[in-house]
């Protein structure tokens, strides 16, 4: 019996021997080489994250304005309607909002038909069409086919497309600096008569 608790004090010594000061410096140095990584980490999953809230923003307000323009067809003031619609869902990236196009796309490959596109840059109140937005008109509203004819041209697709600028949050390489978060849609517009 006085062998065991011998066995036993020798090993509780083994366990509460004092840590030797070198190996404290030697954690402290692995803690300076770890802590780098671990805070470029956590900066890199926030800018990451913080972008890609950025692009489904952008994105989901280009299908919204596609989807309007759908149904607006047109009217005659369909494009400021839309530009609107697109505000309204970006009501958080308007102040970085850099233009709405609504344009034409082609039937087969839904790229922007050239010279057929509007622009609407936002310069004051959004509510406003003609103080609160600066617009180009070569794609006029009364042009678009909404019409359907199974014998002829074809309904027109629209698409929307909507640049906010975005910079990074920190700022610290390698994220920094501004770039364009440029998302567009497309959609065939509503027939109005069907025969």
């Amino acid at each position: 019996m006085v062998g065991e608790d011998t066995h036993r004090v020798e090993a509780t010594r083994r366990i509460r021997r004092r840590p030797d000061p070198s190996e404290r410096g030697a954690t402290l140095v692995e803690f300076a080489i770890v802590l780098p990584v671990l805070l470029l980490m956590v900066i890199a999953l926030m800018e990451i994250g913080a972008a890609f809230k950025d692009v489904l923003a952008v994105s989901a307000a280009s299908r919204e304005g596609s989807r309007y323009a759908a149904f607006l067809g047109d009217e005659a003031d369909a494009d400021c309607k839309i530009a609107q619609q697109v505000a309204d869902t970006l009501i958080t990236e308007l102040d970085r909002l850099v233009s709405i196009e609504i344009y034409e796309a082609d039937q087969t490959t839904g790229a922007a038909v050239p010279g057929r596109t509007n622009t609407w840059t936002l310069v004051g109140d959004p509510a406003d069409c003609v103080l609160g937005w600066v617009s180009t008109n070569n794609w006029p509203a009364s042009s678009r086919n909404v019409v359907f004819d199974p014998s002829g041209a074809p309904l027109d697709i629209v698409g929307v497309r909507i640049q906010v600028d975005r910079s990074w949050l920190t700022g610290f390489p390698p994220f920094s600096g501004n770039y364009v978060v440029d998302e567009s849609s497309i959609i065939r517009l509503e027939p109005e008569a069907f025969s």
